[in-house]
């Protein structure tokens, strides 16, 4: 089987089927969606491993969008925080940003389903997207844990610091977690062998772009061009990639499921 053959049908397709208008609405929903689930996801990870420890885990991994971006995040949870603490949370607030988190994965879902050629449509079909989403949100809550207890507790003892240990469980976890969401978010998903290729190609792009994002953030005055902007435009960027690149990912497990079907 030709690599080549199958990486180039699946960028042709990608750009066939609009992959890049479907990143763009998660990119929009995302951000709603992301203060609390970062706050849901703050409070799991707490609950295993302390809060102090849970913040700063986060605080590590944000730091790819820069510090400012960090700072008005970690702002937004500490206030969802209390609020939740003094009980004055209310309902129809937590359900707008739990609504916003299931319209961001069912937009995934509907851009997996058009590359694939399995499109649903109708209240059903959203009642079980809807469905799979929040199910998909307790799987990420158990990845998020071992990811932590990987990184920060067991790589160290057993390997010590080391970049390119780091580097290869990112790209390892990465991989298992693009597999898993291609093959379970949607009912009609490619075969096994398709979605870990396809995850496999999502976690090489993921951690190259990452890279890449990073140079960018770090030699770019965004905040001087854009003022305070640039810290939502800086998000807006990120989850945009990350999202054409899941796309991407999705393209290349259609391919590669349909070839080996």
């Amino acid at each position: 089987m030709n690599l080549l053959f199958v990486l180039y049908s699946a960028a042709k397709l990608w750009i066939d089927k609009g992959s890049n208008y479907y990143a763009a609405a998660f990119s929009y929903y995302a951000p709603l969606a992301l203060v609390p689930l970062i706050f849901f996801s703050i409070a799991v990870a707490t609950f295993f491993y302390g809060g102090s420890f849970a913040n700063q885990v986060f605080a590590d991994w944000g730091a790819a969008l820069g510090s400012e971006l960090v700072e008005v995040i970690r702002g937004a949870v500490e206030n969802l925080s209390q609020e939740a603490n003094t009980s004055r949370v209310p309902i129809v607030a937590g359900l707008f940003f739990l609504g916003f988190y299931i319209i961001a994965l069912n937009v995934i879902s509907d851009g997996f389903e058009r590359l694939w050629g399995r499109e649903t449509s109708g209240f059903i079909s959203f009642l079980i997207k809807s469905s799979r989403a929040l199910v998909f949100l307790f799987v990420l809550q158990i990845y998020l844990v071992f990811v932590i207890g990987m990184e920060f507790f067991i790589m160290p003892a057993v390997f010590g610091s080391n970049s390119y240990i780091s580097s290869g469980f990112l790209f390892l976890s990465s991989a298992v977690f693009f597999t898993a969401l291609f093959r379970f978010l949607v009912v009609k998903s490619p075969s096994l062998k398709g979605c870990v290729v396809g995850g496999i190609v999502s976690s090489v792009l993921f951690v190259a772009i990452k890279s890449l994002v990073d140079l960018y953030i770090a030699t770019t005055p965004i905040l001087s061009f854009y003022g305070a902007a640039g810290l939502i435009l800086v998000l807006f960027v990120w989850v945009y990639v990350l999202a054409a690149l899941i796309y991407y990912g999705a393209a290349v497990a259609g391919i590669y499921g349909k070839i080996v079907e």
